[in-house]
């Protein structure tokens, strides 16, 4: 095997295969399925809250983008420098939903 065609192999990374049995991948699908119905309750019974409905079902959507990310994207088995990307990012997105509250409660 050539020099070229070895996996580069980083720092932190781990090198053997991360297998999970399917009880770990059924509790993942109950999780994102009691979130999708948090986020059905908030839209239909979270009427009078207005602006706090649209924000917690903001924050149960992030929970499950999360959740996708870290277990079916692999991010919690790959290196910790996408992991920091993937914080950095849903801090951005923390920030923009504070900066768009309070411009909404401001007008």
């Amino acid at each position: 095997m050539a020099e070229k065609d070895k996996p580069r192999i980083l720092p932190g990374d781990k090198t053997g295969p991360h297998i999970v049995s399917y009880r770990f991948h059924f509790g993942i699908w109950l999780g994102l399925i009691i979130l999708t119905a948090m986020t059905v309750l908030v839209s239909v019974m979270g009427i009078s809250l207005i602006a706090f409905s649209v924000i917690t079902a903001l924050f149960i959507a992030s929970a499950k983008a999360w959740v996708v990310a870290s277990y079916f994207m692999h991010l919690k088995w790959d290196h910790i420098t996408y992991r920091i990307m993937g914080g950095i990012v849903m801090l951005l997105f923390l920030v923009f939903i504070i900066l768009t509250g309070i411009d909404y409660l401001t007008r």
